[in-house]
């Protein structure tokens, strides 16, 4: 069993490198997340049972999730690639949605999420596409953002009143995870 886990995280790392070769800006690294970063991410979704993953990839923080997602929960995740779209969808969990578009069509898909996980390498998005994913965001309260550098500090602030800063070294690369929350009254303005 143990050999079947390490053989299928083999092939999935392989698959996403493969991936970043051929889309290096949309991936941003040639490696998936680490088990390690990816239950550290899933774990800040607490009780929430609408969440939203953006670049779910090869699905490592996909999987954190719904382990933890309540069984009435849902989880909606967007990838625009593919290929990764058709390896999500073999996960085979009736909570999961997979969508194949691009997370700033998100409000098309989903209704009021009470939570944003985001693997997305905002540092090499358009200031207008990261915008409107930082809008997107703001308005569920919850907002968790992987990133390989600490450099969005500032505009993250700018949508989120509370921002913690997580570091993830048992990682290749090692990660920053960004936690944001906002109140409610934050939330709807």
């Amino acid at each position: 069993m143990i050999v079947r886990r390490k053989a299928g995280r083999r092939m999935e790392s392989l698959r996403f490198a493969r991936q970043f070769l051929r889309h290096p800006r949309q991936l941003g690294t040639i490696a998936q997340s680490g088990r390690v970063l990816a239950q550290k991410m899933a774990e800040e979704i607490g009780a929430r049972s609408q969440v939203v993953e953006f670049g779910a990839g090869t699905g490592p923080v996909t999987r954190e999730i719904l382990k933890r997602l309540p069984a009435e929960g849902h989880l909606t995740c967007f990838e625009i690639n593919a290929d990764f779209c058709r390896y999500l969808k073999q996960i085979g969990d009736s909570r999961l949605r997979v969508v194949n578009d691009d997370a700033k069509n998100c409000e098309q898909y989903v209704d009021d999420p009470d939570c944003v996980i985001s693997e997305l390498p905002l540092t090499l998005f358009s200031k207008p596409a990261k915008e409107k994913i930082l809008a997107i965001a703001k308005k569920c309260g919850t907002y968790i953002q992987l990133q390989y550098t600490p450099v969005l500090s500032k505009e993250i602030k700018h949508y989120f009143p509370d921002v913690k800063l997580r570091f993830v070294l048992r990682n290749l690369p090692p990660a920053f995870v960004y936690v944001c929350r906002c109140s409610d009254a934050v939330k709807t303005a």
